[in-house]
């Protein structure tokens, strides 16, 4: 897992629940040859909102021009723009580890990182970490010298900080 800088930005994205939406987006990028590092797509309280949680780097003009390309799209409603740092942002990470000599020393060190135990087998162990990308990334590198199975790690999911939420100016 590579190490992610801290310059990256979080689109918070608005859309309804619609099919091809996810399609549209995306070919959006594609076709300006953005680069989207992270996807998170997820239903909101409200049953016809999707939140898509895009996170990308690039200055602020491309930042800016990629947020006003996607309000042009017919299913989006709004566009955030957070920066990693002022955001509440967390990713999911599930590992699967080599355990044949090391198990104790494997316990000890996810129990010291914040990582839950979610699969015990008779070779290997399976972890869930959540939490900051540097975290997670600090957590793949202390435990690859064990032998990493399988792994997979979701993308960050944001929120802005404090009582505003993206449904604030809603009509």
């Amino acid at each position: 897992m590579k190490k992610r800088n801290d310059d990256r930005t979080v689109l918070s994205v608005l859309t309804y629940n619609r099919p091809s939406v996810l399609l549209r987006m995306t070919s959006l990028f594609y076709r300006r040859g953005y680069n989207i590092e992270t996807l998170v797509v997820c239903e909101t309280d409200r049953e016809d909102v999707s939140r898509f949680t895009v996170t990308l780097s690039g200055d602020t003009n491309i930042i800016e021009q990629i947020r006003r390309q996607l309000l042009k799209l017919e299913d989006i409603i709004k566009v955030d723009v957070l920066h990693i740092d002022d955001c509440a942002a967390s990713e999911l990470l599930l590992i699967k580890v080599n355990a044949c000599e090391h198990r104790q020393e494997l316990l000890i060190l996810s129990q010291a990182s914040g990582c839950r135990v979610v699969d015990i087998g008779a070779q290997s162990l399976t972890f869930e970490l959540s939490g900051r990308s540097a975290d997670i990334a600090a957590f793949v590198e202390r435990v690859r010298p064990y032998g990493i199975l399988e792994m997979g790690c979701t993308g960050i999911t944001a929120l802005q900080r404090g009582d505003d939420t993206i449904f604030d100016s809603l009509i």
